[in-house]
C-alpha cells in the first residue's frame, strides 16, 4: 500500500546573526535593515543610511549585546526557537518540521526545500508573530512568495496561520505561563511592552486581509490578557519598545518605567506579547536595560515574564491552530 503523504509545517522568524561578533552582527544589519518592509524609505536613501551609517557605527555596539545574553549553543532566539520546532514534531508526528528565518542562516528558501526533499500534500506555514506587521509577517510571506518562485519543485499547496494575539489556547498559554510568577511577585503594577513600529507602518491596514491594525491589535491582547488574568486595569500600561527614531508608537517604555518609579510603584511586572520566543529585545533589552533604567529611577522589583518559547500550552496551541488549517 502506498504510504499517505505527510503534510509540511515552516515556522519563520526574524532569524539571528551567525555569532556576537561585529563583523556577524555587521551583516545581519545589512540583511535586516536592506529589507524594504522593515525601511520604507526609497532604496537610495536606505542603502546610504544602512551601508554608509548605521551598520559601520552601530555593529560594534550590538555585538556587544548580542554577547551579553549569547547562549552556549547559540543565538537565543535560533535555539529557542529549535527546541520549540522539536516539541512541536513531537506532538505532530504526521507533520514534518522545518524551520526559516529572514535574516539568518536558516533561510526561507532553505526551509521549503527541506520540507520538499519527500513530497508533502501541503504546507501550514506558522509566522512567529502573534500580530501582522509589514516588518515582520509581512516581510516573512513576501520571501516566502520569492523562495517558492525559485525553487524548480512543485509547491503543494500553502496556508497560513493569521495573527493569533486573540487565539484563545494562545492567550490562556499566556496567562498560565504569567500566573503564578505574577502571584509571588506580587506587583505594584504590571507593564505590557509591545515591539514599536514607525506609526505609518502601526496605523497601516495589514495587507492579509486582518481588520484591525498593528496597533489595535496590541491594544486588544493587552485588554484580553488584563481580563484573563483578573488585574485591575489602573494598575495596568500598555508600552512600545525597540524604538528607531521619531514618529513612532507611543508610549515608549523606558519613560513609562520611570514615570512608574517616581510615581511610587516600586515592584513592577512586565510581559512582552508581540514576542513568542526570547530574544535580543527580552533578554538584553528587557532583563538588563529596562531592569536598570526601573531600579536606577527608583524601582525595588522588577519581574520580566520570560517569552514562552517552548511552553507545553504554547505548543499546544500552535499544533491547535495549524490543525485547524488540516
Amino acid at each position: 500500500m502506498e504510504s499517505q503523504q505527510k503534510k509540511g509545517i515552516l515556522l519563520l522568524h526574524t532569524g539571528s546573526p551567525d555569532a556576537p561578533t561585529p563583523q556577524s552582527v555587521r551583516q545581519y544589519l545589512k540583511r535586516f535593515l536592506m529589507d524594504p518592509y522593515v525601511l520604507t524609505m526609497p532604496f537610495p536613501v536606505r542603502a546610504y543610511l544602512v551601508h554608509g551609517i548605521i551598520a559601520p557605527l552601530r555593529s560594534k555596539a550590538s555585538a556587544a549585546k548580542y554577547k551579553s545574553i549569547w547562549m552556549p549553543e547559540g543565538s537565543p532566539l535560533v535555539v529557542l526557537t529549535g527546541r520549540f520546532a522539536t516539541a512541536l514534531q513531537q506532538v505532530m508526528p504526521q507533520y514534518r518540521v522545518a524551520v526559516g528565518s529572514a535574516y539568518g542562516a536558516q533561510t526561507v528558501e532553505g526551509a521549503v526545500q527541506e520540507l520538499l526533499q519527500e513530497p508533502v500534500e501541503k504546507i501550514i506555514v506558522l509566522p512567529m508573530f502573534p500580530h501582522f506587521a509589514a516588518a515582520t509577517r509581512g516581510s516573512l510571506l513576501a520571501l516566502l512568495d520569492a523562495a517558492c518562485a525559485k525553487i524548480d519543485l512543485t509547491i503543494p499547496a500553502i496556508e497560513v496561520v493569521p495573527p493569533f494575539y486573540a487565539h484563545a489556547p494562545y492567550v490562556e498559554a499566556l496567562c498560565s505561563a504569567a500566573a503564578q510568577d505574577l502571584a509571588s511577585f506580587k506587583p505594584d503594577h504590571v507593564v505590557f511592552s509591545y515591539h514599536g513600529l514607525p506609526l505609518k507602518q502601526a496605523h497601516a491596514l495589514p495587507t492579509d486581509g486582518s481588520t484591525y491594525t498593528y496597533e489595535e491589535q496590541c491594544e486588544q491582547t493587552t485588554a484580553l490578557l488584563i481580563a484573563a488574568l483578573g488585574l485591575d486595569r489602573s494598575r495596568c500600561t500598555h508600552a512600545y519598545q525597540s524604538r528607531f527614531g521619531r514618529g513612532w508608537l507611543e508610549p515608549s517604555l523606558e519613560p513609562e518605567l520611570v514615570r512608574l518609579a517616581a510615581s511610587g510603584c516600586k515592584r513592577v511586572a512586565l510581559l512582552a506579547p508581540s514576542f513568542v520566543t526570547d530574544c535580543l529585545e527580552t533578554l538584553e533589552e528587557l532583563d538588563l536595560r529596562a531592569r536598570q533604567c526601573f531600579m536606577e529611577a527608583g524601582g525595588e522589583g522588577f519581574l520580566r515574564i520570560p517569552a514562552l518559547n517552548d511552553h507545553p500550552l504554547w505548543v499546544a496551541a500552535a499544533a491547535n491552530m495549524i490543525a485547524d488549517l488540516g
